[in-house]
């Protein structure tokens, strides 16, 4: 197994090649995200819990899956980055969909 790797924002960036796709419905495993995911200590600032996978997005040159796991905070969620064709864990980052996105908080 992978050891966990916090992604910087650039290294997280670089995992982009747009469109994004949203694979959720017919993306297959290569790896055990949840191996990789439950070996992350917690708590890590606000974050306590993961809960369940709720998106997987896949980049337009079919190298990275982008598995989103919620946690415990509202809009906040572990994305672990999936190298495809490596079939490896590439890292992860907690992402803030409210600040990423614009969201409304309320």
């Amino acid at each position: 197994m992978t050891a966990p790797r916090l992604l910087s924002q650039t290294e997280f960036s670089a995992c982009f090649t747009a469109p994004m796709r949203n694979v959720t419905a017919t993306a297959e495993a290569v790896v055990d995200v949840w191996s990789y995911a439950e070996s992350i200590a917690l708590p890590l600032g606000r974050v306590t819990q993961l809960l369940d996978v709720t998106a997987v997005y896949r980049d337009a040159a079919n190298r990275f899956d982008q598995v989103l796991i919620g946690t415990n905070v509202k809009d906040l969620s572990l994305v672990v980055i999936v190298d495809t064709l490596r079939c490896t864990v590439h890292g992860h980052c907690f992402l803030d969909l409210a600040d990423a996105y614009g969201m409304d908080r309320t």
